[in-house]
């Protein structure tokens, strides 16, 4: 028998067989695999809530020299200056009474707070009808600024239709609380004037505070009859608006 004769008389190999059917999971692999994928998960939606959780940032020089950038008049120009409380040199006013100091020591005194750190300003003329002064002053901190704050609202209240009188020049007026129509979203805030003897004009004040600023928008206003607090109101939101922005930007990063 030759050798080629043995190797064709020999069984043919089996032919390989493949599994159609998968092989079975681990299930201690698995379940490991969803444990992981559900801790990330968690891990995201815990960052997003602590993230939401966290109070606003508050407000840098920077920041507030940012917003107000976007702040200009219907000639297309923009006044901003940084405030620098080393400048106000003149002696306060005498504000009687006492209690009413809060809502005029910053605008009619010319006088700045003396727990805030800096701030920003601007101003508007519209010829000889009215003059705006806008201006934002920034605390340490929010309770800082909340304290200040709280201290004008709960003046506005006490001293609404009382007539406050001041030392030198300065004629006396009295309190007229004034309406906030701002979006119930905005940032907390308090309106009132000044109102004067006939010929004197009247004093429009809107104050605003949002995290470490307060913010102070004042006018001098010589129209006669009821005052009209709309355009006062719109300045505002377009201000609160800004600082907002700025805020968010901030926090995203």
């Amino acid at each position: 028998m030759t050798t080629s004769e043995v190797r064709d008389d020999a069984a043919p190999p089996a032919p390989e067989v493949l599994e159609a059917a998968p092989r079975p999971v681990d299930r201690r692999v698995l379940r490991t695999l969803l444990a992981v994928g559900l801790a990330a998960v968690l891990a995201v939606a815990g960052l997003a809530v602590w993230r939401q959780l966290q109070p606003p940032p508050d407000f840098t020089l920077e920041q507030l020299q940012g917003a107000y950038t976007g702040m200009v008049r219907s000639d297309g120009t923009n006044d901003v200056s940084t405030i620098d409380p080393s400048r106000f040199t003149e002696s306060p006013l005498r504000i009687s009474p006492e209690a009413c100091t809060p809502l005029f020591a910053s605008t009619v005194s010319n006088q700045f707070p003396p727990a805030a750190l800096d701030g920003v300003s601007t101003y508007w003329l519209s010829g000889s009808a009215s003059s705006i002064s806008l201006f934002t002053v920034r605390y340490a901190d929010a309770d800082a600024a909340q304290a200040a704050f709280r201290a004008v609202g709960d003046a506005s209240t006490g001293c609404a239709g009382r007539t406050v009188a001041f030392s030198g020049a300065e004629g006396p007026g009295r309190v007229a609380p004034v309406a906030v129509t701002a979006p119930e979203d905005a940032p907390e805030q308090v309106a009132f004037a000044l109102e004067r003897g006939s010929g004197q004009g009247r004093y429009a004040l809107h104050v605003l505070r949002l995290s470490n600023t307060v913010t102070w928008q004042y006018r001098y206003d010589t129209g006669s009859g009821t005052y009209d607090p709309t355009p006062a109101q719109q300045l505002m939101n377009g201000m609160s608006a800004q600082l907002l922005a700025v805020q968010r930007a901030a926090a995203a990063r």
